[in-house]
């Protein structure tokens, strides 16, 4: 089993687990079963509908905390 994170047009979206076991057979299944998906994950892969599939590679924490505002609480 896997589980698939998708999200839809709305902003709305959920996990799948299923017995899928690659995302390209995954994508049509989901596309289907759930109106107006835009974006699929597994693992470090991803779909979405307007780039297709890729390699989901994330930011490293360091360097969102960098980009982060620090915020004070006088504020």
């Amino acid at each position: 089993m896997k589980s698939y994170l998708f999200t839809t047009e709305t902003g709305r979206g959920g996990v799948m687990l299923c017995d899928i076991d690659t995302l390209q057979e995954a994508v049509p299944y989901l596309c289907n079963r759930f109106q107006g998906v835009v974006r699929i994950e597994q693992g470090l892969e991803l779909w979405t509908r307007e780039e297709g599939f890729c390699q989901f590679r994330p930011r490293p924490v360091e360097e969102v905390l960098e980009a982060t505002p620090v915020r004070s609480d006088t504020e």
